[in-house]
């Protein structure tokens, strides 16, 4: 009995000692980083967009220019306008009621784009044989079969093989015709095979759609899910922030470390209150916290990386207001 009793102390000891050291877990985090290639960042070179349609009154490059327009207007970075329509125009004109389209003279730039489609559809017939049976219900014994086969017979069925594709160039200039970034080029296609196929025209929204995210995100900044480490420190802080309640956990961060009475910090601690901040969009204030616990340890990878994530969403927020 004082065997099994020691037994359950130590396991309870453990438990409580995994509960207020935390663990290296990680949470997920939804922050703004740059596009891939920094100079390619057209945040940083202009602030109002024109997307030029070469072919305007054409189903296929107005879809195309509906899914840019759309992508690019959710992004707070620019102010995004279609390309202009003449008939439009001449008609406030005539009305003596012409409004500007172009209320910034600097930092404009022109969208151009060239778009290619390839819709190659098979109309194929599988065959297949079954075996046809004839049963009699009134057979009880199990010894005697039931059913039994009586012919065979072959059915055909249709089936649709189809692949599209879309072939988009890019290009950026400026109002006096200077390329900003060099021409970029992205090609996406949709396969499928079955007895029903999308409609043309769904198709053509839904490789739009995605060539218009994938583009955004060459010269953008975007939004992107990342996990993040939780080092260590306070068990409580840590699973509070596991559960979303990040301004409680910084409380409690905060409260723990007033009691310490002048004690030396941890970095855990120090990290989690950053963690807390950041995850409730203070990117000033979680920074300040992260580069003291790069003071307490500065070859902490895991800070380090903290630093640099929160560096690089502050800079695309300010441009963003």
């Amino acid at each position: 009995m004082n065997h099994r009793l020691l037994y359950i102390k130590i396991i309870a000891a453990f438990l409580m000692m995994l509960y207020f050291s935390g663990c290296t877990n990680k949470v997920p985090i939804r922050t703004w980083v740059p596009p891939q290639s920094a100079a390619d960042n057209i945040a940083a070179k202009v602030d109002y967009l024109i997307i030029v349609n070469p072919h305007k009154g054409e189903l296929l490059y107005d879809i195309f220019e509906n899914a840019l327009r759309e992508r690019f207007t959710v992004l707070p970075f620019l102010e995004v306008e279609s390309s202009f329509d003449t008939a439009e125009i001449a008609q406030q004109l005539k009305n003596y009621n012409y409004i500007p389209r172009l209320p910034k003279k600097d930092r404009i730039a022109y969208l151009n784009f060239e778009l290619k489609e390839n819709h190659q559809l098979q109309r194929l017939q599988n065959s297949r044989v079954v075996n046809l049976h004839r049963c009699n219900n009134l057979i009880k014994s199990k010894k005697q079969q039931r059913c039994r086969i009586y012919a065979k017979e072959t059915i055909k069925q249709g089936v649709q093989n189809l692949l599209y594709s879309q072939q988009v160039l890019f290009k950026l200039s400026d109002v006096n015709g200077n390329t900003i970034i060099a021409p970029q080029q992205i090609e996406r296609n949709y396969k499928i095979r079955n007895k029903l196929i999308p409609d043309e025209n769904l198709l053509r929204k839904k490789l739009s759609d995605l060539i218009a995210r994938e583009y955004s995100k060459l010269v953008l900044p975007f939004r992107k899910n990342l996990e993040v480490e939780l080092l260590g420190g306070d068990g409580i802080a840590i699973q509070m922030i596991e559960k979303g309640a990040y301004s409680q956990a910084f409380k409690r961060l905060e409260k723990l470390q007033s009691q310490q009475n002048g004690a030396k910090k941890s970095v855990e601690n120090q990290y989690l209150q950053g963690l807390s901040l950041e995850f409730q969009s203070d990117l000033a204030g979680a920074l300040s916290y992260y580069r003291e616990a790069l003071l307490i340890e500065s070859a902490n990878e895991v800070v380090q990386d903290a630093v640099n994530r929160i560096k690089a969403a502050i800079t695309v927020k300010t441009k963003s207001t």
